[in-house]
């Protein structure tokens, strides 16, 4: 009661306020740069200890002062400068001091060193400035006060400590500034109950009320702004450090030259969306996106014009997808798009379709019109899986059946995909093997003269039989031979082999060998080819090696001079396939090309088919007047036959004149030939 009668008798209320105000506001302030102290180390540590120190000293000396000032009293008043200062100090040096003992990795040196400190800080500062208030009269003192207030200040002081280390718990930092607060108020009002004042007779009040209200202000003012700065210092470096933090955020989870989400941002919310699948979360699609003719891009037009490219394909990646779906870039030309709420196959093919449509677009960069195009595959989830591994397996099983049906298309995943992707992986596995035990074999066709029907040579064929599952088509095993790096091998030994063989036959029955658009782009092949010939003793002149259209379109530069160079060992040059694909004139002008091979999808619709007539006479035409030789493959009925040798074509093979046959029937065929020859 006297603690209350004290506040409510003995001091101007207004005063009273205006110091709770101040001492609120300081604590909290104070509670938090003291969390923010003893979450430091080093240099930085020394920068938060002077500040708190001088804020919360700032604010407990205020406070205890305006405070102090709102004492009434009929004894005159008057205040002595130098303690005044002195308890100043004492505040910011022994909340100093405090707040080195509780940023102590010890608990008990922390919260009892630390708090004690802090507390006995702001009584010694309380009872220096009681010391600088001179009152001219009898003062009297009650111990049992003054004990009180020590202890509440200490208790609360090393309460607040004691909340401030969880630095886990935000909540901690309010709880922590009102016991500052408490401890502050309670110190004082205790303090101020213990003290007591009898005026001496013959002396009467001659405190000016008006100047200690002028006093309080300015020190509210000066304390608010030092207050003030503190917090603002505090807010502004809070403030630099979260946006420091923002962007290492975004950098980590951020492809750098895309700005799209990257690998690890991908990762974690594909694994949070399966998670959600499991307790009842909303269904969506993964898929996977993959260039098709990225890599000629940075081979021609250079990388920062594929950087370029990538950028332009990740701006339509987020335009095809829909607002709030994750797009991300996980590796070089490999994207991902996590679509929410797809709930059946129909709205993953509409998104699929768009990105395919999107992606196919053309684009001009530096001044090139870059053509490139993408293939999707699709998984679902929960449908297709709820592991993120296994979803990512499907949506890549998808996507390798996308690439292998032609490309710039998409797949959503089917369970009859696991058994093309398990024979895929056996064969690359028993490709290997057959490459390192040179378990393959080659079969020749017969090319005949058209006009006289002579065997004029022969086109080696390469044949495969796996231990696993059987005959295996070249149109099946060369692809994934590419993609495994062995067909540069796997043709060197067919070369040479062919060649060693065609060297035991008659002198006017040439050779001819198909190269892989992997072989051509390959420096080595003239050597390659000129080996086999001195391996072999077979004259260059009967041998003559069958280019395919695409195997151009890759780096024409680089197949011109290989195919100059072959050219100038002797060898003949043939464009196999002719009329498929991306068929150019300009290729017969500038190429060292001396036959024409007409496909077999133009053959074998005549001559029914106008349009494959058509095709095949302006072929011949155009092989006349090129004076280049023509030979038509894929010949199996008389009626294709006649035709053929109507329109001028020089040679002809296919199933009608002869089957592909191993190397001792192909010798019994030109032995029975040269006898009937000779007879």
């Amino acid at each position: 009661m006297r603690i209350i009668g004290c506040i409510v008798e003995d001091h101007n209320l207004w005063f009273v306020l205006i110091a709770a105000i101040m001492c609120v506001a300081g604590s909290m302030v104070s509670a938090t740069l003291f969390r923010r102290t003893m979450a430091e180390e080093g240099p930085a540590w020394v920068h938060w200890c002077f500040l708190s120190a001088v804020t919360a000293g700032a604010a407990t000396w205020a406070t205890h002062f305006i405070a102090m000032l709102g004492y009434q009293t009929n004894a005159p008043v008057s205040l002595d400068g130098v303690l005044t200062v002195i308890s100043a100090l004492i505040a910011a040096g022994g909340i100093g001091l405090g707040l080195v003992l509780a940023s102590s990795t010890s608990p008990r040196i922390a919260v009892l060193g630390g708090g004690a400190t802090i507390g006995f800080a702001i009584s010694a500062m309380h009872y220096v400035g009681m010391f600088a208030y001179r009152v001219d009269g009898i003062v009297s003192w009650d111990w049992r006060y003054v004990l009180a207030s020590l202890a509440i200040a200490m208790v609360c002081a090393g309460s607040a400590i004691h909340l401030l280390r969880d630095q886990d718990n935000g909540h901690r930092v309010w709880q922590a500034g009102m016991l500052l607060a408490l401890a502050i108020i309670g110190l004082h009002f205790s303090g101020m109950a213990a003290f007591s004042v009898t005026a001496m007779a013959g002396y009467s009040q001659n405190g000016d009320s008006d100047a200690f209200a002028a006093l309080a202000a300015a020190i509210g003012m000066v304390a608010l702004l030092i207050v003030g700065t503190g917090i603002s210092t505090y807010l502004v470096e809070r403030k630099a450090s979260s946006d420091g933090e923002n962007r290492i955020a975004h950098i980590a989870m951020h492809d750098a030259l895309t700005n799209l989400a990257n690998r690890r941002q991908f990762t974690e919310a594909l694994a949070g969306e399966c998670n959600a699948i499991d307790s009842g979360g909303q269904p969506f699609a993964l898929m996977m996106v993959d260039l098709d003719r990225f890599k000629p891009i940075n081979d021609t037009l250079g990388h920062p014009a594929g950087d370029l490219v990538l950028q332009r394909i990740a701006n339509r990646l987020k335009l095809a997808a829909r607002s709030g779906d994750i797009v991300a870039r996980i590796g070089g030309d490999e994207f991902a798009i996590i679509a929410f709420g797809v709930t059946g196959v129909a709205t993953a093919a509409e998104i699929a379709e768009r990105v395919v449509e999107v992606l196919s677009r053309p684009m001009v960069i530096d001044g090139n019109v870059v053509e490139i195009s993408g293939s999707v595959g699709v998984a679902l989830a929960p449908d297709h899986g709820t592991e993120p591994d296994a979803l990512v397996q499907h949506a890549d099983i998808a996507l390798y059946s996308a690439k292998h049906h032609g490309k710039q298309t998409y797949r959503v995943f089917e369970p009859q995909l696991m058994e093309v992707i398990q024979r895929q992986r056996s064969l690359e596995a028993a490709l290997r093997r057959a490459s390192m035990r040179d378990e393959f074999r080659i079969v020749y066709q017969p090319v005949f003269c058209s006009a006289k029907g002579e065997i004029t040579g022969a086109e080696a064929l390469l044949r495969w039989t796996c231990p696993e599952h059987g005959e295996i088509s070249p149109t099946e095993f060369i692809p994934i031979a590419e993609e495994l790096g062995l067909v540069a091998r796997i043709g060197a030994d067919v070369l040479r082999k062919a060649c060693k063989d065609a060297a035991s036959w008659p002198a006017h029955i040439d050779l001819a060998v198909n190269v892989s658009p992997v072989q051509l782009l390959d420096p080595r092949l003239p050597q390659t080819v000129a080996q086999a010939l001195a391996d072999s003793g077979l004259s260059p002149s009967r041998l003559e090696l069958e280019i395919t259209e695409t195997a151009l379109l890759n780096n024409d530069e680089a197949a011109l001079r290989t195919l100059t160079q072959i050219r100038d060992l002797g060898v003949r040059i043939s464009l196999d396939d002719f009329g498929t694909g991306y068929s150019s004139l300009s290729y017969l002008h500038r190429f060292p090309i001396s036959r024409i091979k007409i496909d077999k999808s133009f053959v074998q619709k005549l001559p029914d088919d106008v349009g494959s007539a058509s095709i095949v006479r302006a072929i011949a035409q155009l092989g006349s007047s090129l004076s280049m030789k023509i030979t038509a493959e894929g010949i199996e009925t008389d009626s294709q036959l006649s035709f053929i040798k109507e329109h001028g074509c020089d040679e002809v093979q296919g199933f009608l004149t002869g089957r592909p046959i191993a190397l001792a029937d192909f010798l019994v065929l030109t032995g029975h030939q040269a006898e009937n020859v000779e007879a």
